[in-house]
């Protein structure tokens, strides 16, 4: 406000000083109407302009050092987002290298190799094409995802005669039907394999054309020795490049700008955002890399050559009608030498400005015409009150922005005082709150660059710079805790994000209360955070992931219990690598998950059947019940004792997915609407989605789906008809409608036997199996 004052202040005296001219010039030829006209016109005219420079080219320079802070964000952004595409091939690698050399996974076991590699594709994101064996004998294995992303399995050995053949896989992930049949293939033969075998070592292949997709394809090789340190084979995690040019689209957003990953020594494209073809297919099927030299745009050249022959990496690069803020960094993995360079244009934020400024310019002309027009008319009429106006107005012109003028009548005189009262306020708004804006946005932006927005924690670029900066002798011992949310996924298939997020926010609040006021805590991925301690023993970490543990077990959202996988690792000395005590921890984390895997869901499981048995007692009566009847007449049936336990869990989990309907719903006791009864009777596909996440009781997912399907085609949810329903579910559907007339009044009522008997006779060969129906009555007549 000082400084706009001062300003006001010394453009008022040049003015002053140039008035006395004209006044001497004019007096004798214009009337006092027309000199108040002029000075009131060019005191308008030239407060405005002086406003509006101050402001706009405040605007100006916030924003170039706005646009350079996002032009670093979005590079970082793009390096972090390429780190995590490009670290899942390595993870793999990582984890399953060590699964093979200790023996937790058998490759020359055909079932137990299979679903290995099928249980590894499932388990991480379509970027990853197939993971595979290849042996030094020239066997391969593996799986990898077909055009319609569905997973096969891979064989290719003596028995395949040297072809390599692609199977379906079955619910138990074991092999299925022979889908397809193709050329001879040697491992042996292809990059990935002959570099990680020259190198012995991890390593990134070179960039190469995929062998059945029209696309760059790279792949991780890790290879795989003996006892004796011998050869055996080469595990290698292939992706395609296609994938990251979505991830530069997504980064780049409405910035308007461009990113392009390239090989450094070569120059060749590996992905870009702005469509460019990073190769050509020939018509001999082989491929044609384009280089940086070759693409359609000339700034980016431009500064390309700039990079290489400066090698700097923050510049501005000029173009045609704007300038371009260049961040360009290198990324550097084994056998990988990338440099990722990205670019913001300045009108990004300065066409908001120049805008504005426009619309400014409109509203202060309209303005001024006005005014002219309103103090032309009180002039002529009252000029007395005109000298009040002018006083205030030259008041106002030295920077006390604070004066206001008097309204002594209801009349023009007064509107136009109003007026030029309300022009005031506007400006003195304008300059008050413009810094308090600013401050407000910078702060807000450089929170969220900073901060995980649902949860407040940091976020993974946030932890990274917390990592370098806790890494000194001074805080050892350095403890990192790394937690997994356990059922993220399950919330969200089943309750929705919402409930997800939940899961997540109640999550972090726990963590954070567990942890002291020291510790840094960050979000680095969907489900996973990171605890930073800095000056904490491992038995210290242990008792901070014990009070996370206890706190966990006592929370929930939904039927979902709480709880985290958690592993940690402690840095002792300041000659360990920090980041190799950060894969320790999260390897002992996924340690931790897999090996109670098995129990996390079995608690979960009954979680949920026991919560959906608190809303409505009843539902614990009729499940018991039904899996009761169930098991009555699959041994009438003459089962193996497998398939009679198997249907008896199956009834007593039939209806486990009314968990999400709402207390009324479950009860039934009024009639529902044609609404309500569409949302009961999607627990069918809810219990079979939560069924299909526990490997405990995939097997019998298909049968509690189909239990309200009708022998007559005329139940739900698919229409199913005769056997086209599993036999499970036929004998599910015949238990449940015994159940609920027998208990119809609320209670056992054994006088409604003979009429039950008569109900399933009726719809014999409509709602029931016939022969199921038949057996199942002469079980009752037997009882």
């Amino acid at each position: 406000m000082n400084l706009v004052s001062s300003i006001l202040f010394g453009h008022e005296q040049v003015y002053r000083r140039e008035n006395l001219v004209v006044r001497e010039k004019f007096k004798k030829t214009h009337s006092m109407q027309t000199t108040i006209l002029i000075v009131f016109v060019a005191l308008i005219v030239i407060t405005v302009t002086l406003v509006s420079f101050l402001v706009f080219s405040n605007w100006l320079s916030s924003s170039g050092k706005t646009t350079r802070m996002i032009a670093k964000q979005t590079n970082s952004e793009a390096l972090g987002q390429i780190e995590e595409f490009i670290h899942n091939t390595f993870h793999i690698n990582d984890i399953s290298h060590k699964w093979i050399q200790n023996r937790i996974v058998d490759l020359d076991q055909e079932d137990e190799r299979d679903k290995f590699f099928v249980s590894v594709m499932q388990s991480h994101e379509e970027e990853i094409y197939s993971f595979s064996y290849g042996t030094e004998s020239g066997e391969y294995y593996g799986a990898r995802r077909n055009e319609k992303g569905e997973i096969e399995i891979m064989r290719n050995n003596a028995q395949t005669g040297g072809h390599s053949w692609y199977y379906s896989i079955r619910e138990d992930l074991s092999a299925g039907e022979l889908v397809l049949e193709t050329g001879m293939f040697d491992p042996r033969t292809r990059e990935w394999y002959r570099v990680a075998k020259e190198k012995g070592e991890p390593v990134f292949s070179p960039v190469y054309r995929h062998f059945v997709m029209p696309d760059m394809a790279v792949s991780a090789g890790w290879p795989i020795c003996g006892d004796n340190g011998d050869l055996k084979g080469v595990l290698g995690t292939h992706i395609i490049l296609s994938d990251i040019n979505q991830l530069l689209q997504t980064i780049m957003g409405d910035k308007n700008g461009y990113a392009i990953i390239s090989e450094k020594e070569t120059g060749e494209l590996i992905a870009n955002s702005f469509g460019q073809n990073n190769f050509i297919l020939l018509q001999d099927g082989s491929m044609q890399r384009t280089s940086m030299e070759e693409i359609e745009n000339p700034g980016i050249i431009q500064a390309y050559h700039h990079y290489r022959d400066t090698g700097e990496s923050d510049f501005i690069q000029k173009i045609p009608g704007d300038r371009l803020y260049m961040e360009i960094q290198e990324y550097t993995r084994s056998g990988l030498q990338w440099v990722v360079m990205t670019a913001v244009p300045e009108s990004l934020l300065n066409r908001d400005i120049v805008r504005s400024i426009q619309n400014a310019g409109i509203i202060a002309a309209v303005m001024l015409l006005l005014s002219v027009l309103m103090c032309f008319m009180v002039i002529r009429r009252l000029v007395k009150p005109v000298g009040v106006l002018v006083s205030t107005a030259k008041k106002i012109a030295d920077g006390d922005l604070s004066q206001r003028v008097p309204i002594t009548r209801n009349d023009e005189m007064g509107m136009i005082s109003a007026s030029f009262n309300r022009i005031t306020d506007t400006l003195s708004n304008l300059i008050n709150n413009l810094e308090d804006t600013v401050a407000q946005r910078t702060e807000e932006i450089f929170y969220l660059g900073k901060h995980d927005a649902l949860t407040g924690l940091l976020n993974r670029h946030s932890m990274e710079e917390k990592l370098k900066e806790v890494d000194t002798e001074s805080n050892l011992p350095i403890s990192i805790i790394f937690a997994d949310i356990n059922g993220l996924k399950l919330t969200n298939d089943i309750f929705g994000h919402a409930a997800g997020d939940n899961l997540v926010k109640k999550s972090a609040q726990v963590v954070r209360q567990a942890c002291r006021g020291h510790d840094i805590i960050a979000r680095i991925g969907g489900d996973e955070f990171i605890i930073l301690l800095p000056q904490t023993t491992a038995p210290e970490a242990k008792k901070i992931i014990e009070r996370i543990q206890a706190s966990l077990s006592k929370e929930s959202v939904e039927a979902i219990k709480c709880s985290m996988a958690l592993g940690t690792d402690t840095k002792t000395l300041i000659s360990q690598d920090l980041m190799k005590i950060f894969s320790n921890a999260e390897e002992s984390m996924y340690r931790e998950k897999t090996l109670n895997r098995k129990a996390n869901h079995s608690e979960t499981l009954n979680v949920i059947i026991s919560t959906l048995h608190e809303i409505n007692p009843e539902e614990r009566r009729h499940s018991i019940a039904v899996s009761e009847v169930c098991q009555s007449i699959a041994r009438e049936l003459k089962l193996p004792e497998t398939e009679v336990s198997k249907v008896k869990r199956a009834g007593y989990l039939h209806d486990i997915g009314k968990v999400v309907l709402k207390k009324e719903l479950i009860a039934k006791k009024r009639p529902l609407t044609e609404t309500e009864i569409e949302e009961v009777q999607q627990h069918t596909a809810i219990s079979y989605r939560i069924l299909n996440l526990f490997d405990d009781t995939l097997d019998i997912a298909d049968a509690v789906y189909s239990h309200h399907e009708m022998w007559d085609g005329q139940g739900y949810p698919q229409g199913l008809k005769a056997h086209e329903i599993p036999l499970f579910s036929r004998i599910i559907s015949l238990a449940e409608a015994y159940d609920r007339r027998m208990y119809e009044s609320g209670k056992y009522d054994p006088d409604k036997k003979e009429a039950v008997i008569r109900y399933i006779r009726e719809n014999s060969g409509k709602r029931f199996d016939p022969k199921l129906a038949e057996l199942f009555i002469q079980y009752l007549l037997k009882q």
